[in-house]
């Protein structure tokens, strides 16, 4: 039994540690740390593995706030801070409030799976972070996310 107790807690870990990677060296990165796991403003997403394979995806992150502003300022930082690094990417504004941003990263390391950063900012104190992973492009993920809901 300890022996089997082991291995799950190792697998966790390293479950844990392959998610985290993808996100290493990304602004937005601590944010996806556990910070908003049990908060009662917050809804945190994970999914991995095969729902995700028909959207060529592996990873599917978020997190959705409400009531929170100093929250939201901290994710439009970072969001901003990793945009830098797009190379592809969409922004949606109203005046001079940007209200949505769409961001193709590349991959992690040579060859891999590229990165997506979706930001919506519904308020100034509600907002939504998208982090993903996946063989697709940004076009396809903004036809499928955002032009199917309207």
């Amino acid at each position: 039994m300890k022996r089997l107790y082991k291995i799950l807690i190792t697998s966790l870990l390293l479950v844990g540690t392959s998610v985290a990677q993808a996100q290493e060296g990304l602004a937005i990165a601590p944010l996806f740390a556990g910070q908003y796991n049990h908060d009662k403003q917050a809804v945190v997403v994970l999914i991995k593995g095969d729902k995700l394979k028909e959207y060529h995806l592996s990873l599917f992150r978020s997190i959705a706030i409400t009531d929170r502003p100093d929250d939201v300022a901290l994710f439009e930082a970072a969001v901003r801070a990793d945009s830098s690094k797009a190379n592809n990417s969409e922004t949606v504004k109203s005046g001079n409030n940007t209200i949505a941003g769409y961001y193709q990263l590349p991959p992690a390391s040579p060859g891999g799976e590229n990165r997506f950063i979706l930001f919506r900012k519904l308020s100034p104190d509600d907002a939504t972070l998208i982090y993903l992973e996946g063989h697709t492009q940004l076009d396809r993920l903004i036809k499928l996310f955002i032009n199917k809901k309207q």
